[in-house]
C-alpha cells in the first residue's frame, strides 16, 4: 500500500505514509488541530487569525501556512523537516518553543526533550514531490533513506559528490527511485541484504 493523500476541510493536504493515522474535531475550521500518529507530509492552508497544530508525542507544532515533513521513527526519535514557510516546535513539559526556518531538521527525542536542529540544502517541496537541485550524491541517499527507512550504501570506489538534479514523487517506489538515480547518475545497484549502488 502506497502514500494516501487526504484534504482536510480547510483545503489543507495531508500525504500519510502507509499505517499513519490523523484525528481531528468535527468542527475542524474553528479548531486547525490535528492529532497525528506515524508518519506524514504536511501542506496546509493559510487562514488569516487562524492557527493550525499538529501534535505528536508530547510536542505539538505550530503552523502558518507552510510545508513539512514529520517522520516518528522510534519513541527516541522524530524528525520534523520544513520545506517552505514557518513553524514554531513546541515542547509541552518545558514550554521550550523553537521557531524553525525553510530547510531546517530538527531532531527530537521525546523520552528527555532533546533537540538537534540542522540544515538542509538543495531540496524543495512541490505538490507531491521532491525536487533536488544539484545534491550530491551522499546526501542523496541519506535523504532516501530516511525517507524509506533503508540502509543503501554506496561503494567506496564511486565519486560520491556526483551531483543529481531531478524529482522525486512522494508515493514513488523505492526500485524506481533507484533506477532514476543510477540512471541519472550512470550507476548500477545490486540488492543483497542491503541496497549498494556501484
Amino acid at each position: 500500500m502506497g502514500n494516501e493523500l487526504y484534504i482536510l476541510p480547510d483545503s489543507s493536504k495531508i500525504w500519510m505514509q502507509p499505517g499513519s493515522s490523523i484525528c481531528f474535531a468535527e468542527n475542524f475550521n474553528a479548531d486547525r488541530t490535528v492529532r497525528l500518529k506515524g508518519n506524514s507530509l504536511f501542506e496546509v492552508h493559510k487562514q488569516e487569525g487562524s492557527k493550525f497544530r499538529v501534535y505528536i508525542d508530547s510536542a505539538f507544532i505550530e503552523v502558518k501556512g507552510t510545508c513539512f515533513l514529520i517522520k516518528q521513527i522510534s519513541p527516541e526519535s522524530s524528525k520534523i523537516t520544513l520545506f517552505n514557510g514557518s513553524i514554531n516546535f513546541n515542547i509541552e513539559s518545558s514550554g521550550e518553543k523553537i521557531m524553525m526556518e525553510p530547510l531546517h531538521e530538527l531532531d527530537y527525542n521525546p523520552q528527555n526533550a532533546e533537540i538537534h536542529l540542522n540544515r538542509i540544502e538543495n531540496v524543495k517541496w512541490n505538490n507531491g514531490r521532491y525536487d533536488f537541485m544539484e545534491i550530491d550524491l551522499k546526501r542523496l541517499i541519506h535523504i532516501i533513506n530516511q525517507m524509506y527507512g533503508t540502509n543503501i550504501t554506496i561503494n567506496k570506489d564511486i565519486d560520491k559528490s556526483g551531483a543529481f538534479t531531478g524529482s522525486i514523487r512522494y508515493n514513488e517506489s523505492l526500485d524506481d527511485v533507484i533506477d532514476k538515480i543510477c540512471f541519472s547518475l550512470n550507476l548500477n545497484y545490486k540488492k543483497e541484504k542491503e541496497i549498494i549502488i556501484y
